[in-house]
């Protein structure tokens, strides 16, 4: 270029923070500038003015034009200039291409057009530059995500490992939980029905006692001689016994026959149309031991009739009032639990189940219907009972269950239920994702199975 324009110095400038540098200078004879020599910027350059307006300068001589006599060129006897700006980016100055001469240059448009044309081509370039480098940074990238994904499979198939091993030593524990959670539940069955059976069947055994007393007692009077009186007041001592056996018995085998309908066989699936109100009397019946202090309330229409299997329904409440006492009110006097209904369109039900007790905690509220999850580890709590619960309405009774609480305010538990429930089905599988090879969750007899971890 500097040979072209028969010029001493041909320079491509860069411009850096605070200086501008002589990128590229013309090896010609009279060139006073130097590559890498740098020069302070705000000094007057003619180059400053390049870059600031982005257009063409031309000066033919500074020292005839008072705005450019005293610039730093002038003292390198650089006194005539001609240069275009050079845009790395649209918004971005890269620096300037541009010659200088030591006597006055008045150049014509050809050699403008030229100097115009030259900057067009390093601009070109740069945006070559520019994609080489993204190229060879996103290659960088690839391999960097190559070797990762090389390492994560690595730690993947690790993984993989570990979670097989883990899983199988779940599914043992979960089948020894799930046999110990039977078995409490049969012993909270038992303890239930002998506390029911005991005031009936323990007024049968005073007023039985009582007349085996009366009976000897008047036959030793019978052979000394009996009085009218006497004959009279034995009578009536017989009749209120007979009264008092036959209303406890009475008492005792509408008892035994509401656990015979709640207890038997709750494995088996025994479908049928029953009113929920009066399977609500049922489970008031045999949680009545449960319950303690704590009130039960029931809101629940006395001609809401369901299709479906009342056992598992049963079951399913049982737990949930049962969570409700002994996790809401823990610590605290005994509240109330309500059980309301509302029939919704389309054939389904809405059942809640609301405590107000001490709620469950945020972090828990996601996990509560996970297996073996609870808060009350050690003290009869197995992390079983909602979990089974859960599979119950989500399978056999063909609903939705889901829990909501504020700390302090209590817990309700929602349950959306078809009024005419599916044809059963084999249980699905838990909201914890346990897998289909994990042993069959059993339903759990409905006086057990509350420990889950909830309030």
């Amino acid at each position: 270029m500097a040979n072209i324009f028969e010029v001493p110095a041909g320079l491509i400038m860069r411009v850096l923070p605070e200086q501008i540098e002589v990128l590229v200078s013309s090896h010609t004879p009279g060139n006073p500038y130097e590559a890498d020599e740098k020069a302070q910027l705000c000094t007057g350059l003619y180059c400053e003015t390049v870059m600031a307006s982005r257009d063409v300068l031309s000066v033919p001589n500074a020292l005839d034009d008072a705005r450019w006599k005293h610039n730093p060129d002038v003292a390198l006897n650089m006194i005539s200039y001609l240069g275009v700006p050079l845009l790395w980016t649209e918004d971005e100055v890269f620096g300037t291409i541009c010659v200088l001469d030591s006597k006055t240059r008045h150049y014509r448009t050809r050699y403008v057009d030229m100097l115009w044309e030259l900057k067009k081509s390093i601009e070109a370039d740069f945006k070559v530059i520019q994609q080489q480098a993204r190229l060879i940074a996103s290659n960088i990238e690839l391999c960097d995500a190559i070797e990762r994904q090389r390492t994560d499979a690595q730690a993947l198939q690790r993984s993989n490992g570990e979670l097989q091993s883990a899983l199988q030593t779940l599914q043992a524990m979960q089948a020894d939980l799930l046999r110990s959670e039977k078995m409490a539940a049969l012993g909270s069955l038992v303890v239930g029905v002998a506390h029911e059976l005991n005031t009936p069947l323990g007024n049968c055994l005073m007023a039985a006692s009582t007349l085996q007393g009366q009976g000897a007692q008047f036959a030793q009077e019978l052979e000394r001689g009996l009085t009218r009186s006497r004959a009279a007041s034995f009578v009536q001592t017989v009749s209120q016994g007979a009264d008092i056996l036959m209303r406890s018995l009475g008492h005792a085998a509408e008892l035994v026959g509401r656990f015979k309908q709640l207890a038997v066989d709750q494995s088996g699936l025994e479908r049928c149309r029953f009113r929920l109100a009066d399977a609500m009397l049922d489970l008031r019946t045999s949680l009545r031991a449960a319950l303690g202090q704590a009130n039960l309330v029931s809101a629940i229409a006395p001609d809401l009739m369901l299709d479906s299997y009342p056992n598992q329904l049963l079951q399913v409440l049982a737990s949930l009032v049962n969570n409700a006492v002994l996790h809401g009110f823990a610590g605290r006097p005994p509240g109330t639990v309500t059980v309301a209904a509302e029939v919704l369109p389309e054939g389904h039900l809405r059942l809640t189940v609301r405590d107000d007790g001490v709620g469950i905690a945020p972090e828990h509220l996601g996990r509560v219907f996970d297996p073996f999850f609870t808060t009350r580890l050690g003290h009869g709590g197995s992390g079983l009972g909602l979990h089974i619960a859960y599979n119950l309405v989500t399978t056999v009774l063909g609903g939705t269950i889901a829990a909501s609480s504020e700390p302090g305010q209590g817990a309700c538990f929602t349950l959306l239920l078809p009024l005419v429930a599916p044809q059963a089905a084999a249980p699905a599988v838990s909201p914890a994702g346990a897998p289909a090879g994990a042993p069959a969750v059993a339903p759990a007899a409905p006086l057990g199975g509350a420990g889950g971890v909830l309030h």
